[in-house]
């Protein structure tokens, strides 16, 4: 016959704890009676469920914790029933609400779970005599009462304690050390504040540094975790315990890294600004999400992994279906580190065959164009809010002669709120214009060295990863068409909202393919033919000819009048 197997739980709330002697103290004692209860009542010593800074009060550990992993397995009978559990106390198992403990403990009580607390050798079970039911009843409402008032009181000290240092960051001078406020949760892995105050951690903010960096030349956060792990050592603090893991590389871009805090006090959100050692201005880490806000490139589980410019980056898209379209490899023999863009739609289950063109023409063919428009000086171009932001101006600037000859108080304030909160929309219109330019800037200066020197076949260069980044902030999308099994067709969307249209035509891997564009949208001509592109005058001919010439008989039978061209 089977033997009743002991089951242990082990609980600490904060990170100091585990740093301290409490979680071995609990495991010290718990070993021991885990060994002498299944002595002395015959049991299989079975496994042990751990909780690491996980706190009672709200009843975390209950429901997202290795408490709710034990509730679950009883509850889909992994854990049968019979089976004991093995606490040090009681308040180890919840701090809640005294009804909510005494109801979650009493379940497992009625589903056959034995509970001893190592610390007073009570032992908890479901019993058919009623005075002890009563007595057990009452003295676990008892130890949980008892739990949740001394939680209570903790907790409204560290909240008094919270409030109090927020006030004084608020009102600290620039450059006065930062006092940590750790009473409502831990600071970044990458800070240290066991002096009491924030700091750059020596060991771990220049990994931060780092991290950056490889973000903001496109490394995929699993590249940047095998790089982590093979450079260096993980912070022990925190749930990683000494170890990298995903988490550290996805959550790094988040306000933290331009100084800000924020801490959540009873609901009420309070935002600290140069509170953590900045790794980027405010700006940068704007223009940091914006970049990042698609994929980054991410490896497969091939060896060395090829490298697209193009997807994955979330611009590009076939115009049939609308789908994305992905990298695939290539199955020519004598082309390993080749391949193709392939409609996703068969993924989508969407009615589009999945076809694909070989990436290498596309991709030589847009660096061309890039460094078309990117090194040639061209006209500014308008963010679409300048006109927007001198309207705001306009309004302030009327309001403030209202206030002048306001005569009720009632008056005066209504007009400051107004003016306020057209401060508050021009502030918005500002950044989304500095980010605009930002952007420009970028697109006329910064990163496109690297197109001088990439080597376009060499599809597994990390230099690729960059180029990346630097055509994701010009490319707002470019739509694939394919027009026929001999021509595909391309439309790109830039970032200033300006268009151009290329076809390649019979692009193989035995074929290279022959490039036309757009002449009508390109600027050095001869830097282009100097490329072997081919400049085509009419290349709506090309995408669609039947159209083409019945736009064009349209147009002779109806020639456009004076007002026609000046609406145009």
């Amino acid at each position: 016959m089977e033997r009743p197997r002991i089951y242990s739980y082990v609980r600490f709330s904060s990170e100091r704890q585990s740093k301290g002697t409490s979680i071995e103290r609990q495991k010290s004692n718990i070993d021991k009676m885990v060994k002498k209860i299944a002595q002395e009542h015959d049991l299989e010593i079975f496994e042990e469920y751990r909780d690491f800074g996980v706190s009672a009060f709200k009843g975390k550990n209950a429901t997202e914790g290795a408490l709710a992993d034990f509730i679950h397995h009883v509850d889909t009978g992994k854990i049968p029933s019979g089976s004991y559990l093995l606490i040090e106390s009681l308040d180890r198992f919840s701090r809640a609400n005294p009804m909510v403990a005494v109801n979650m403990f009493t379940s497992l009580l009625l589903k056959g779970i034995v509970v001893i607390t190592g610390i007073d050798n009570q032992i908890y079970r479901e019993t058919k005599v009623n005075n002890d039911t009563l007595q057990q009843l009452m003295y676990s409402v008892m130890l949980f009462s008892r739990a949740n008032d001394e939680s209570e009181t903790k907790s409204h000290r560290t909240i008094a304690s919270a409030l109090n240092k927020i006030k004084r960051h608020k009102a600290r001078q620039l450059g006065d050390p930062v006092v940590a406020i750790k009473e409502l949760g831990m600071d970044k892995w990458w800070t240290d504040s066991s002096s009491g105050f924030v700091k750059p951690h020596p060991v771990y903010y220049p990994i931060a540094q780092k991290m950056i960096e490889l973000k903001q030349k496109g490394y995929s956060n699993r590249l940047i975790l095998a790089y982590l792990k093979e450079n260096h050592p993980a912070p022990a603090q925190g749930r990683s315990r000494g170890k990298w893991n995903i988490q550290h590389a996805s959550r790094i871009i988040e306000p933290a890294i331009h100084g800000q805090k924020v801490i959540n006090v009873n609901g009420v959100s309070y935002t600290l600004d140069d509170y953590y050692p900045a790794i980027v201005t405010k700006d940068e880490y704007e223009r940091l999400k914006f970049q990042i806000g698609n994929k980054s490139f991410a490896p497969l589980k091939e060896a060395n992994p090829e490298i697209p410019l193009l997807s994955g980056i979330g611009i590009l898209y076939c115009k049939h279906c609308g789908c994305h379209m992905f990298k695939m490899k290539s199955t020519v023999k004598n082309q390993p580190f080749a391949y193709r863009y392939v409609c996703s739609s068969r993924d989508s289950h969407r009615n589009c065959s999945k076809w694909g063109f070989r990436a290498r023409t596309l991709e030589l063919a847009l660096l061309q164009l890039l460094a078309d428009r990117v090194f040639v000086e061209s006209s500014p171009v308008m963010s679409g809010v300048e006109h927007l932001i001198t309207d705001i101006d306009e309004q302030i600037a009327n309001y403030l002669v209202a206030i002048g000859s306001a005569k009720s108080p009632a008056m005066i304030n209504k007009l400051t709120e107004l003016i306020d909160g057209l401060e508050n929309q021009k502030a918005d219109y500002l950044k989304q214009k500095q980010i605009h330019d930002d952007q420009m800037v970028r697109m006329n200066t910064a990163g496109w060295d690297k197109f001088k020197q990439l080597d376009i076949n060499d599809t597994q260069n990390v230099d690729r990863l960059e180029v990346r980044a630097s055509i994701k902030t010009v490319i707002k999308r470019i739509d694939c068409q394919q027009i026929d099994p001999a021509h595909n067709c391309f439309f790109v969307t830039y970032r200033d909202g300006r268009t151009q249209k290329l076809v390649i035509k019979k692009d193989t891997a035995w074929t290279k393919g022959q490039v036309y564009i757009d002449s009508t949208t390109v600027t050095n001509e001869q830097l282009l033919e100097s490329e072997g592109l081919v400049l085509h005058s009419h290349i709506d001919i090309m995408i669609d000819r039947e159209r083409f010439f019945r736009e064009h008989q349209a147009r002779s039978e109806h020639p456009p009048t004076i007002i026609d061209r000046l609406t145009e």
